[in-house]
């Protein structure tokens, strides 16, 4: 901003008057007494106007430098940096924000280049800016600074066409020689840009890993209704076979294949988190130790296998055929990825809190710490490791990089620790080997000792009716041959509906029910509480593709003598029978 020019010294204006008054030639006569009392009036009229004028201009000259300290402020401390840039991109003027934000004294960075503090990665695109800018255009760009002792700032560079005086002075036509830079800083906007992409990348996978869940869960309730039909007419087959026919092998061949779908079945329902178990208070030392045992004798000498368990270990509620299935799923993933070149890996169990937990490569996706404590079991290798972009797909169903893989061990440990409020975090890369680890809440409960279950031997009487309720006609075939075999009598019905009028057509003989959960028109449920209210306690048992927990969840009026899931055996059908009979018949 240009200063005003300095105010000339009253004596020596003074005298600059009197020398150019003594130069005009006198052409005036002398002055009369008269004139010279009207010419002292003048002149002190003069003065006060004169004094009037002077305290006016000095008002004036006071608001406009308070103006001029008002606007002085808001330039130099406006939200937004200010520069005056030459071509080259040399700091002509900035302000003290531009000064701030730069990270250096405003007097060290006139005639220095604006271009010297941007990164690297951004310098080329920050030229290309300029040389628009100067060819007459108004651009803008977004680049990082690079401070000294401060972390990059995300800048928005937006030139403002040159003002008045500046054009004035420069060439009226491009290139222009200057240009005015505002600068603002949006690194929070940055920041909360890369929040939302964030979230709505978790936002994402979770809606993936949910259609995932819903898909798999589906796919095992279609199979195991499937399967059902084909096990059961196989093992009524076997039965009925004489022990020397040439069918017996090939149709056990059959029954093994399908027993192992019905393995993959229930993989699915688990990791959709569609299974239920008991649980119990364990050491998880205690497991892991059963689970390095059951692997140790089948690995390669060259494959070294360290492990450090507490004892006694944390204490977790979780079922323990689950638990070990998590484990030896994860050693045997580990023994893997070291292949027949050897490696090590290491097993280690201990206690951490929740904010140990890291949230990076955290599984299941979305998942909350509801727990402030947490039994950590720790399984690193050196193996081949996992590169960024398949850590994300690892634990989807059927996902694997391994030739002779089946993709399902990884997505059945996210399934069982999803049902027990555990999470696994993930850190691996390339050629550097992985790290697993999985969090379970600490259970307060004390660990129980095992006791062995007494086998029950007890058979009852099989006749009477049965009704069948199922609206896969192979199913409901299969069933009702295999029970008529057994010595009862069946009665069959597609739906809801239509088991309601066959029970009350003939609810005298009938002693129990096999109902479907999922049917056209009336399901299990509502078919469950209809024969109840025409008969109070007839015993009833649902049978259902999935698991036990998601046909139990919700509120129920009546419950039934047992839960089937399907694909069950006949042995499985004939001792729920003979339980649902006994709860009734003591």
């Amino acid at each position: 901003m240009t200063a005003p020019p300095p105010r000339p010294d009253s004596a020596a204006l003074r005298r600059s008057a009197k020398a150019q008054l003594s130069s005009q030639p006198a052409t005036n006569p002398p002055p009369t007494v008269a004139d010279l009392q009207h010419i002292q009036h003048e002149l002190e009229v003069h003065q006060v106007e004169l004094k009037m004028q002077n305290a006016s201009l000095l008002a004036s000259q006071a608001e406009l430098q308070a103006a001029l300290e008002r606007y002085t402020d808001f330039y130099e401390f406006a939200p937004v940096g200010y520069l005056s840039l030459k071509v080259d991109g040399e700091i002509r003027q900035l302000n003290l924000t531009a000064a701030a934000l730069l990270g250096v004294k405003r007097s060290l960075l006139v005639k220095r280049r604006l271009g010297l503090f941007v990164s690297v990665s951004d310098r080329g695109a920050f030229a290309a800016f300029l040389e628009r800018v100067f060819d007459g255009q108004t651009q803008a760009c977004e680049v990082t600074l690079e401070q000294q002792a401060a972390a990059p700032l995300a800048i928005r560079v937006n030139p403002c066409k040159p003002c008045l005086s500046v054009r004035f002075e420069a060439i009226s036509v491009p290139p222009w020689q200057e240009c005015r830079v505002v600068m603002t800083n949006i690194t929070e906007r940055m920041r909360g840009e890369a929040e939302r992409v964030k979230l709505e990348t978790q936002n994402l996978r979770l809606q993936k890993s949910e259609s995932l869940s819903r898909m798999a869960g589906a796919i095992a309730h279609t199979f195991n209704n499937q399967l059902q039909a084909a096990m059961m007419n196989l093992e009524f087959a076997l039965e009925d076979l004489p022990p020397t026919g040439g069918l017996i092998e090939p149709l056990s061949a059959a029954k093994d294949a399908l027993s192992k779908v019905a393995e993959v079945s229930t993989l699915m329902l688990t990791y959709a988190g569609q299974t239920s178990a008991e649980r119990a208070p364990m050491d998880l030392s205690e497991v892991c130790q059963r689970s390095v045992s059951l692997l140790r004798a089948g690995m390669p000498n060259s494959l070294k296998l360290e492990i450090d368990l507490p004892s006694p270990g944390p204490s977790i509620q979780a079922n323990a055929n689950q638990i070990q299935q998590v484990l030896t799923n994860l050693l045997a993933n580990a023994w893997e990825a070291c292949g027949d070149r050897g490696g090590s890996i290491h097993l280690r169990v201990k206690e951490v809190s929740a904010a140990e937990i890291p949230a990076a490569h955290r599984f299941p996706v979305g998942s909350q710490l509801q727990d402030k404590t947490y039994a950590c079991v720790a399984l690193a290798d050196t193996g081949s490791g996992i590169s960024e972009q398949d850590i994300e797909k690892i634990f989807d169903p059927f996902f694997s990089t391994k030739f002779t893989g089946r993709g399902i061990g990884l997505a059945v440990v996210l399934g069982i620790l999803r049902g027990h409020r555990g999470v696994v975090t993930v850190e691996s890369k390339a050629g550097a080997g992985t790290v697993f680890r999985v969090f379970l809440p600490i259970s307060s409960q004390a660990v129980l000792p095992k006791l062995i279950p007494v086998a029950e031997l007890t058979k009852k009487a099989r006749s009477g009716t049965v009704l069948v309720v199922d609206d896969e006609p192979m199913v409901c075939i299969a069933v009702a041959s295999v029970l008529r075999h057994a010595g009862f009598t069946v009665l069959t019905a597609r739906d809801g509906v239509e088991a309601v009028e066959v029970f009350r057509a003939q609810q005298a003989e009938i002693r129990l029910v096999l109902c479907d959960l999922t049917m056209p028109r009336m399901g299990g449920w509502e078919t469950l509480e209809a024969l109840r209210k025409l008969a109070p306690g007839i015993p009833v048992i649902l049978a259902s593709g999935y698991s036990e927990a998601q046909v139990l969840a919700g509120a129920h009026a009546e419950l039934p003598q047992a839960i089937l899931g399907k694909p069950y055996a006949i042995a499985t059908l004939m001792s729920a029978f003979s339980e649902a009979l006994k709860q009734v018949n003591p």
